[in-house]
């Protein structure tokens, strides 16, 4: 067995969301009968013309793809009215994150960022060497702000803020955003991380962008797996400053975004009256679940994503085997915490019969 560095060793490995195949085979199930809300993603296909521009696209599958996504870059510019040079893209906003850790952390670096929250923080942190510094939420599941900049040591160079947070699907406002980047250090980069930033309907949230056009601590993450349903593509985007940018890509590797996910990720921009119909449909779906976990007096948290947070009162693990077994994929989160992605119609009923299965039988 080759020597592997300790705290590596250490790590708890990403866990993805259980496979439909894998659960078929496992509680003898046809596949068909079975529903996946575990892993966020959309209940959608990817928007009109995409899958025309990705397959046109694979007959270039000979050639390295565009290393500075020069047609992806211009249509995103245009679309999100900034300047193209505010713009870095990456194989997901997984992918960006750990080029991100990378190049602000090492060893006697700290990195501060709230929990529960994306355990990419976590374990990119361990990869970059950085000593990880974790704040529990608020007693509403909110980031903790004051507590974060408590946190924070002459030491932390990065700190992370998921807003919409996952898994817990709860906003940090505009005010106290502001707020909390007037407290830290410019030395140290604060990287907000918005993938869920289009299913948000309360008015009191704002996407940080303006933030990062004029701060040079402050990226802004986003995706394309989410909203617009391009998950398996991996493709996400940050947005910061031009001298920034070009700091932090020193450690990311050439061609990380493939051309066919570059090809469907332009031609994902345009129609904003889909997207628009996609995020009225979450939410719609949204608060009908919180309302039926809030009619049976479970408890959940308030959230502005695309998943709902919620609590059976046993252990999460057991919660979600109870649901496997009647084919419904969920996400333990830990404690008793379960995570469930809003689906289709179909799916979001499944999940109630489920659940009112299940809490019959406990």
């Amino acid at each position: 067995m080759p020597r592997i560095r300790p705290d590596v060793a250490a790590i708890s490995p990403y866990v993805p969301g259980r496979s439909i195949e894998e659960v078929a085979s496992e509680i003898g199930m046809n596949p068909d009968e079975i529903v996946k809300l575990a892993s966020n993603e959309s209940p959608d296909g990817p928007f009109p013309g995409v899958v025309e521009a990705a397959t046109r696209a694979l007959a270039e599958s000979n050639r390295y793809p565009d290393d500075d996504l020069r047609d992806l870059t211009v249509a995103l510019s245009a679309y999100l009215d900034i300047p193209g040079d505010h713009l870095w893209f990456g194989n997901g906003s997984v992918g960006l994150i750990t080029h991100i850790a990378a190049a602000t952390g090492g060893p006697g670096t700290s990195a501060v960022y709230a929990w529960p929250s994306f355990v990419m923080y976590r374990i990119a942190s361990r990869w970059a060497m950085t000593e990880m510094i974790e704040v529990p939420l608020d007693h509403e599941h909110v980031h903790d702000l004051d507590a974060m900049t408590d946190a924070m040591r002459d030491d932390t160079t990065i700190a992370y803020l998921c807003n919409p947070n996952n898994p817990t699907g709860t906003i940090v406002t505009s005010d106290a955003m502001t707020a909390f980047l007037d407290s830290v250090p410019e030395s140290t980069l604060v990287v907000i991380d918005e993938a869920y930033h289009d299913f948000v309907t309360d008015a009191r949230y704002a996407t940080a962008v303006p933030e990062a056009l004029r701060r040079p601590n402050v990226l802004v993450l986003r995706t394309f797996s989410k909203i617009f349903a391009l998950a398996a593509h991996r493709v996400g985007y940050a947005i910061g400053q031009p001298g920034t940018i070009r700091e932090l890509r020193k450690a990311q590797p050439p061609f990380t975004v493939a051309q066919v996910a570059q090809v469907a990720a332009a031609a994902s921009l345009g129609d904003r009256g889909e997207l628009e119909r996609r995020a009225t449909a979450n939410s719609a779906a949204r608060h009908q679940l919180l309302g039926v976990l809030a009619e049976r007096s479970l408890p959940h948290t308030k959230s502005e994503a695309n998943f709902v947070y919620f609590a059976l009162g046993i252990p999460a693990e057991e919660a979600a085997e109870l649901f496997t077994k009647r084919g419904v994929i969920v996400r333990p989160m830990g404690g008793e915490w379960l995570r469930v992605t809003i689906g289709a119609d179909h799916e979001n009923r499944r999940f109630v019969h489920a659940l009112d299965d299940i809490l019959s039988a406990i």
